[in-house]
């Protein structure tokens, strides 16, 4: 699996499962049940996000070079508080 793939691709099912939960149709899901499974997408990926900022913090430190990635893939995995906090919130 390529770096990209691993770092960027991944991470990003977070911020995409926000967008399809908010271009979701209520009638299909229901507001609550919407806002629940938003919750725990977010607060799923704000964990993973924690770790993997630890894990560049460290990559970095040690002198690294994969450390860029793992704070890219910290930032992918933010994005999804960003949109419900701002323009899907």
């Amino acid at each position: 699996m390529s770096a990209f793939t691993k770092h960027i691709l991944l991470p990003a099912i977070a911020p995409i499962a926000i967008v399809v939960l908010y271009l979701t149709p209520v009638s299909l899901v229901g507001c609550a049940n919407r806002g629940l499974m938003a919750l725990i997408v977010v607060f799923i990926s704000l964990i993973v996000g924690i770790v993997t900022g630890v894990l560049g913090i460290r990559a970095r430190v040690k002198g690294e070079p994969a450390s860029g990635w793992w704070i890219a893939s910290t930032f992918v995995l933010v994005t999804p508080a960003l949109l419900v906090l701002g323009p899907l919130g």
